[in-house]
């Protein structure tokens, strides 16, 4: 049995907007695992000295949930900074709710900003084309080479346009598996054989059971017309089919063959196979919402799935999957239930994977260089990344060895950015992660399959108005994929007939004109 985890999720949305747009992360091979305490300082080799340094503050926008205790954590890691490079930092966490709205708010009035958190599900590759973000080639060369020599090759290809990087991803894994995750004591109490389900059909007997004998327990969560919480794994466990991404980031309506490896065949959405998988995977969504076995309030509510787990109402979700994740999802959620998963996809890297957690230099930065020297200190130094994850020692963490703590409950800091900044193989260990598990992350990105797309951007210059039109429509449907409405195959057919008169074979067209260029530019 394959026991492995989840890292929250995104939905199904039946092939309309269908990609798991969870942090991808990555590792390296000259990775550090040694104690951060041993190590501190020992970083930024390419910086000057402070006193050759004129000051600068550089702003961090990154999303996070702002904490009572962030001015305390920029008060010591500005003290560290500024005797290093002669630089403050001023933290502007922002609520994931209130993230893209605001920041694209930020870019569009052209606010002074220094770094800044993005990713491929936060419209990357669109912010790129309209210059919000400036070009990093010879920024890191210059300012971040270490943090360049730690990072996993992958890494470097993904986030650049033209052949231009535009961003540096946080250094974790840097894929996952998918894979369906369960409360261990409801796998026990009903002795689940969890290496047998593969698909979500695969679930039913249990939705019916528990459904009668805990009929207080949620059996498929989905959460309003995005279909979070739902299966992103229907259509994809049936096929070699993924969405070609970001093309563009809101709707992913094209797909290829992830398996070739001579012929890029472009699909979309209204291909007759995708179709029929299409319908199949609506009609068993509305079967099951139909039984109850998704909450009635599919349609409408906002509460993340995380917090419906925190109130122990939840013993499986679809889950994307990496070494030590069933550990990391029991001490994200802050609960005492214990989760183990199966496996069901090999792990692949995307673009959308591989450029699902970044840090991008703003075009209205001051001072870029400086940006990129603190960049490298997220990426190099221990203390300055473990002051941003897990706070201030003996106040928000104790230390119980070289290399691992335990977090101070209701301690003012709980920043949850482990996948958001820096270098995640710096972190300190936390209660129940083995002590090899960066070690683990490292064969499980060097083991992972690469998209043959990998680095792909779509220039969108020649189609804009149809995929406006195409987004619009998608997001017109999405109810399709909650299971809350009926006759979900006619719906089906109804989309399907405006996205074709909106121009969705001009798309096709064009998008596998770019990629046949690509391709034979860049095929490995």
């Amino acid at each position: 049995m394959k026991r492995r985890k989840s890292v929250l999720l995104a939905p199904m949305a039946l092939a309309l907007g269908l990609t798991a747009v969870l942090p991808a992360c990555s590792s390296s091979n000259t990775a550090s695992t040694a104690s951060p305490a041993t190590t501190a300082g020992s970083t930024a080799t390419a910086s000057p000295n402070a006193a050759a340094l004129e000051p600068y503050d550089v702003s961090l926008v990154y999303q996070a949930k702002p904490q009572k205790d962030d001015a305390l954590i920029q008060e010591k890691l500005n003290e560290y900074l500024k005797a290093k490079i002669n630089t403050t930092v001023t933290l502007q966490p922002i609520a994931s709710s209130d993230y893209k709205k605001k920041t694209e708010l930020m870019m569009n009035t052209g606010e002074k900003m220094d770094l800044v958190f993005t990713a491929s599900w936060l419209d990357f590759a669109g912010n790129v084309t309209k210059g919000a973000f400036l070009e990093l080639d010879s920024l890191v060369d210059k300012f971040a080479p270490e943090a360049k020599k730690l990072l996993h090759p992958f890494y470097l290809e993904a986030p650049r346009y033209k052949g231009k990087l535009y961003a540096i991803p946080t250094n974790k894994e840097i894929t996952q598996g998918k894979a369906f995750t369960f409360r261990k004591d409801i796998v026990d109490k009903y002795q689940i054989p969890i290496d047998k389900i593969n698909k979500v059909e695969d679930l039913e007997p249990y939705f019916e059971k528990i459904k009668k004998d805990d009929p207080d327990m949620l059996n498929y969560y989905v959460s309003g017309p995005t279909g979070g919480g739902a299966s992103f794994m229907m259509y994809e466990s049936k096929s070699n089919y993924r969405p070609i991404g970001p093309v563009p980031a809101k709707t992913p309506m094209w797909l290829l063959d992830y398996k070739s490896t001579t012929e890029m065949k472009v699909k979309s959405i209204l291909d007759q196979d995708i179709v029929d998988l299409n319908k199949s995977d609506a009609e068993v969504f509305r079967r099951y919402f139909e039984k109850g076995y998704i909450n009635a309030d599919a349609a409408t509510v906002t509460t993340l799935v995380g917090d419906i787990r925190k109130q122990g109402k939840m013993w499986q979700q679809t889950s994307v999957w990496k070494p030590g994740a069933d550990i990391e999802l029991k001490i994200y959620d802050a609960n005492n239930y214990d989760w183990v998963s199966h496996v069901v996809e090999e792990p692949i890297v995307t673009t959308d994977l591989a450029t699902g957690s970044m840090l991008a230099i703003s075009r209205t930065s001051k001072n870029p260089e400086r940006a990129m020297m603190v960049l490298n200190y997220l990426h190099t130094d221990p203390y300055v990344i473990n002051l941003l994850v897990s706070g201030i020692e003996g106040k928000h963490y104790k230390k119980v060895g070289p290399n691992r703590i335990e977090l101070i409950k209701d301690s003012g800091y709980d920043s949850q950015v482990f996948w958001v900044l820096g270098n995640q193989f710096l972190n300190y260990l936390k209660q129940g992660q083995p002590d090899d598990l960066y070690e683990s992350w490292k064969k499980f990105n060097n083991d992972a399959k690469r998209f043959p797309l990998i680095g792909f951007v779509f220039d969108d210059t020649n189609v804009k108005n149809e995929i406006a039109q195409l987004t619009t429509i998608a997001n017109e449907y999405k109810l399709v994929s909650t299971g809350t409405v009926p006759n979900p195959s006619k719906l089906i057919d109804e989309r399907n007939g405006k996205l074709k008169a909106a121009g969705i074979d001009k798309v096709t067209k064009e998008l596998q004109t770019q990629i046949d260029a690509w391709w034979k530019e860049n095929k490995k």
